[in-house]
């Protein structure tokens, strides 16, 4: 039996496993399998950015305005800083993309997103919003959560806002009748 997975399949299982790492712990292999998830291009690295945003929203409770200001929305207007001035340019990016995605703004999101992965100089942007998955996971998991919740809350965001319109092939039954597809 011969069968090579998709780039984009890669990346749906690399994005699972990393989440189960992270919850038992071990942060530094769990982003080292985000490499397999930003090699992908174009729409299905959008697609990715919106699992890894739908997964964040429901590990928390923050909404909106939110994210980008740390307070309550009824708070954020005494904020002194900037976003900027307060965090490193990836992670205020970051923070901007989960306030579009929880305002249920996509258009703001795809905008945000699709900037900072044209741009090369930017490539630190769009790694930060997979990590900070990670962070997420690490941390829930560290306060007593069960480390199997994070892992089907990222199924959960792959069936509703990923890539359901990928084709998952699967390998052919050879000639000869061995294989998956021969029945024995």
């Amino acid at each position: 039996m011969k069968y090579v997975a998709d780039d984009h399949q890669l990346a749906q299982v690399h994005l699972q496993a990393a989440v189960a790492q992270a919850a038992l712990g071990e942060f530094e292999q769990a982003t080292a399998r985000l490499d397999a998830v930003l090699a992908l291009r174009g729409f299905d690295l959008l697609s990715m950015a919106r699992v890894t945003a739908a997964f964040i929203d429901s590990l928390t409770l923050v909404t909106g305005n939110e994210w980008a200001t740390g307070k309550l929305a009824s708070k954020a207007q005494e904020q002194t800083k900037s976003l900027d001035e307060r965090v490193p340019p990836a992670r205020a990016h970051t923070l901007r993309l989960m306030s579009a995605w929880s305002s249920k703004d996509p258009a703001s999101f795809e905008a945000l997103f699709t900037a900072a992965a044209g741009d090369v100089a930017a490539s630190q942007h769009v790694r930060d919003l997979f990590v900070y998955a990670l962070e997420w996971t690490e941390d829930k998991a560290a306060n007593s959560v069960n480390p199997q919740s994070p892992v089907k809350a990222v199924c959960s965001a792959l069936t509703e806002h990923g890539p359901s319109h990928w084709p998952w092939k699967r390998p052919k039954a050879e000639p000869d009748g061995t294989g998956l597809g021969g029945g024995r």
